[in-house]
């Protein structure tokens, strides 16, 4: 049985691939693709908010947004730096070796959260991050110009979203 999403959502989850890929267009129709067959292999025949934005983010993941475990520093810091490889961004940790225990034991991935966001914000990007309903943080990066445009389409799909620099 398939899940079908009416008109506004279905147009909402294709532009918000459009935005969290940041123009690219190939990965944009991938991803949108993947999107609309797990839609098809579903069992059931609706499907609430949250269970939208899971879909998203398994397509997503690691790719155009991250998710990690609330304690997991060295993967958030892991998947931004790719994340952020995509707009030619090099971020400052506050660290030369971000893979030393002792840094990773004295941050937190909201802490980190808040240091990538600023850093995105100054090159015109916005660090996005959903309510996982749980122990972990996931979210995007989109330009900044887009940050009113992101926001109708989470009021569209009943994702409740924020900046970066305001983690759940």
């Amino acid at each position: 049985m398939a899940i079908e999403l009416d008109d506004d959502a279905q147009d909402a989850i294709s532009r918000l691939f459009a935005l969290i890929n940041l123009g690219d267009s190939a990965q944009t129709s991938r991803q949108f693709s993947l999107f609309e067959e797990a839609l098809e292999d579903a069992e059931e025949d609706e499907i609430d908010a949250a269970g939208l934005l899971w879909q998203v983010k398994d397509i997503i993941d690691w790719e155009s947004g991250y998710y990690v475990d609330w304690k997991d520093a060295e993967s958030f810091i892991g998947c931004l730096n790719q994340l952020c490889e995509r707009i030619d961004l090099e971020v400052d940790w506050g660290t030369e070796d971000t893979e030393d225990e002792d840094f990773l034991e004295g941050t937190s991935v909201p802490e980190l959260m808040e240091i990538v966001a600023t850093q995105l914000r100054m090159a015109g990007y916005t660090l996005w991050n959903w309510d996982t309903g749980g122990d972990a943080y996931g979210g995007w990066i989109t330009r900044s110009e887009d940050d009113e445009e992101i926001l109708e389409i989470a009021d569209t799909l009943g994702f409740d979203i924020r900046p970066g620099d305001q983690p759940y």
